[in-house]
């Protein structure tokens, strides 16, 4: 098989592998408090920025029409929600991981020096011999 052909396979494995050890560990590095993605309210109605707190509401979705939240979660709803992306980021990463590494094994194997016997190049003939 021609080196440009190699190149394209190669990274056609190993950029998925990649993207599969950077969305593994986003996922681990995930873990703690829950964040809010909008705007904030405290109990007392007001903005509050930082860490979430118990009795906050998060605005997730926000109308720029009427500058009122559209949807909101309260600290559970976020923290469970903050989960099942985590999980979704295991689950993709480890199925990036599984194509990659499992494609680089095939690609080693078919251009490796351990080719099925099926694949391997007729040797020459030792000289004097026809």
């Amino acid at each position: 098989m021609r080196r440009e052909v190699r190149g394209v396979l190669l990274a056609l494995f190993l950029v998925p592998l990649l993207w599969g050890l950077v969305t593994l560990a986003r996922g681990a590095s995930s873990h703690g408090v829950p964040e809010c993605p909008g705007l904030q309210l405290g109990e007392d109605g007001e903005s509050h920025p930082g860490p979430m707190r118990r009795g906050y509401t998060c605005a997730v979705s926000y109308s720029t029409e009427n500058g009122r939240s559209t949807g909101t979660r309260t600290y559970d709803q976020q923290k469970y929600a903050q989960e099942q992306d985590r999980s979704g980021l295991y689950w993709r990463g480890a199925g990036y991981v599984a194509y990659g590494a499992a494609g680089l094994a095939v690609l080693t194997a078919a251009h490796g020096p351990y080719r099925p016997l099926w694949r391997r190049r007729p040797g020459r003939l030792p000289e004097g011999r026809s």
